[in-house]
């Protein structure tokens, strides 16, 4: 494996975050998401993240785009300002090389640096989001709870893993 690079979001990056997360729309359960995104839908996004003050990164991978991460709102209430949820996503063909813990590992020292205490992961709690469990339990993650049947897709009720990280005590 080359050198993984980690870099701000940019608008030129849109179209490879959009084939990477359509890829798990379409494909997996580990997103509740039903419907492809466009990329107004993803700009969408990045201002969100930016508007908060928190990082969106993308990692590459000899210089293509191989995932990316950003941590936004866990809830709409003030007293919740210090707490986000992260996402990541990572290329299909780059699971399983290290890079996702990398990714998270990055996200974890910019959201401590945007002021963020603690971190919470919305997991769905399938087959297929088994490797983004373990990957959250390396990183420093603990289960705290879990919901049964909240979302459907497939025709299949699904549960979530809620999982949390405090950067306020590292």
């Amino acid at each position: 494996m080359g050198s993984v690079e980690f870099r701000p979001v940019t608008d030129g990056d849109v179209p490879a975050m959009l084939d990477i997360y359509n890829h798990y729309i379409q494909t997996s359960t580990v997103t509740f998401d039903l419907d492809p995104w466009s990329a107004e839908d993803m700009n969408h996004k990045i201002e969100t993240v930016a508007e908060l003050g928190m990082p969106f990164i993308v990692a590459e991978l000899d210089g293509n785009l191989v995932g990316y991460g950003y941590l936004s709102t866990w809830r709409e209430k003030c007293a919740y300002e210090t707490t986000m949820e992260n996402t990541l996503y990572l290329r299909d063909s780059a699971r399983g090389a290290g890079i996702g813990r990398l990714l998270l590992d990055e996200l974890m020292r910019l959201g401590r640096e945007a002021g963020v205490r603690e971190v919470i992961a919305v997991i769905a709690n399938t087959a297929d989001a088994a490797p983004s469990i373990r990957l959250h339990e390396k990183a420093g993650f603990i289960r705290v709870g879990e919901m049964d049947r909240v979302g459907r897709k497939f025709d299949e009720w699904i549960g979530v893993v809620m999982m949390q990280r405090s950067l306020a005590h590292e």
